[in-house]
């Protein structure tokens, strides 16, 4: 099979059945790489499926960040609340290990991704080895750098990406009701003994099956053997067993990023695609306030007053971070001044990290709009620009138009009007001085 095929996966009751019947399917090999994977019951059937696998024979290797996950990030994601309001659970589902020593029982080799980065790498590839000695030398303080990307690929025929971690706010059974607010519906849900009382976030995750796999696999092989894991010799494609799923593609590549001394390449490609739009550019990012990203949609509206401009970003309550909730509402007065159309999701946090230029170019992947993602020398990042212009209007049917429907326009008056305005001209000296020392 030479061409790529895509299926768009939004919210984790679509997400979750697809992909474990893509584990369960697993001839030779599982390569996960997650920035979160929790040990609450979505991460237990996750790393169950994975475990029986790893006892039929396949090849089963997992990234994680342990420390971050035990964090619930270097925020918070609010799973240790969430799973407190879960009558059924009764262990910290941020402390990862268990799992991580069932899945090594199975067979399963799991590697923690938060590492020494000033430890010399003794590996004899020459080529990843400059890669490590790039990156020690770029990093200051190993915690302000995470391998944030979330990647999934089954037998090299099979690949996964997207915003999702593996938790039980981004994969469930039971849909959410976008029209409730996710902490009621969850208390509610638990009045009732009804299973899942939790806040689910709105995610997604895009499933790619061709040629890409293997891309997104040698993406993988750097970081396993750089983190620490043994080498293992490269995935060839395999026949698919049936006719590929989802949408034929016209082109399909990665991008990514690493702390090292090249610009960044998925910053770079959105300023490329942002500048040279001409009809059209929507953009929906938990956390959209990179500087350069501001400039350049702002600078593309006012140059072309008839480019369509569609931004959906969280609202605050809802948002695990505040100060990036801070720091992205300060851009809002730039963008209601050119003319950019700016809506704030409603009842569920929405963490999707996607975008579409010119009905055409549509982007998948782990990155978000903020400084961590964006500046040269901080996370690790991937996406997928696939060039297709009826997979692009199907991200717009699916994410933009159903979205916008749920969302909240914000117009001049959200900024002036009584403290929730002043808070949104006005940034949190906190937030000022973690972005000045780009941390956000």
């Amino acid at each position: 099979m030479d061409r790529n095929f895509a299926e768009l996966h939004v919210d984790g009751h679509h997400i979750l059945p697809a992909l474990l019947a893509d584990i369960a399917a697993a001839e030779r090999a599982i390569h996960v790489s997650i920035f979160l994977f929790f040990r609450d019951p979505i991460g237990w059937e996750v790393a169950e499926a994975l475990a029986s696998r790893a006892r039929a024979g396949v090849d089963v290797r997992v990234l994680l960040n342990m420390e971050k996950t035990a964090m619930g990030d270097p925020f918070s994601t609010g799973e240790k609340e969430m799973m407190k309001h879960d009558p059924n659970i009764d262990y910290d589902p941020t402390d990862t290990k268990p799992l991580c020593e069932m899945l090594t029982a199975a067979g399963a080799r799991v590697r923690d991704t938060n590492i020494d980065y000033d430890a010399t790498a003794h590996i004899p590839d020459p080529r990843l080895r400059s890669m490590a000695e790039q990156i020690r030398s770029t990093i200051s303080i190993d915690d302000l750098h995470v391998d944030h990307r979330k990647i999934v690929v089954i037998d090299g025929r099979v690949g996964w990406c997207g915003g999702a971690n593996i938790g039980a706010q981004y994969m469930f059974h039971v849909p959410f009701d976008a029209a409730k607010d996710s902490r009621e519906e969850g208390a509610e849900r638990k009045a009732a003994g009804l299973p899942e009382p939790w806040w689910k976030w709105h995610d997604s995750l895009t499933r790619f099956e061709g040629p890409l796999a293997l891309e997104l696999d040698a993406a993988f092989h750097d970081r396993w053997v750089l983190d620490g894991g043994e080498d293992y010799a490269p995935l060839t494609a395999s026949a698919p067993r049936t006719a590929p799923r989802g949408q034929p593609l016209q082109h399909a590549e990665l991008h990514a990023n690493e702390p090292d001394d090249r610009p960044n390449g998925v910053r770079q490609l959105y300023l490329r695609l942002i500048r040279a739009a001409t009809s059209s550019i929507f953009i929906e990012n938990p956390y959209l306030y990179h500087p350069d990203i501001v400039e350049a949609l702002c600078a593309a509206k006012s140059a072309n007053p008839s480019l369509s401009v569609v931004l959906i970003v969280p609202a605050g309550r809802h948002n695990d971070n505040s100060f990036s909730q801070d720091a992205q509402e300060h851009e809002y007065q730039r963008y209601l001044s050119c003319g950019i159309e700016l809506y704030e999701y409603q009842n569920h946090f929405n963490h999707l990290k996607i975008a579409v230029f010119d009905a055409r170019y549509s982007i998948h992947g782990s990155t978000n709009l903020n400084c961590r993602s964006l500046e040269d020398d901080k996370d690790f990042e991937l996406v997928v620009l696939v060039d297709d212009a009826s997979f692009a209007r199907t991200v717009l049917e699916r994410v933009r138009d159903v979205d916008v429907s749920h969302s909240r326009r914000i117009t001049d008056g959200d900024l002036h009007g009584g403290l929730a305005g002043w808070r949104r001209r006005v940034r949190d000296p906190r937030t000022l001085l973690l972005l000045n020392k780009r941390m956000l």
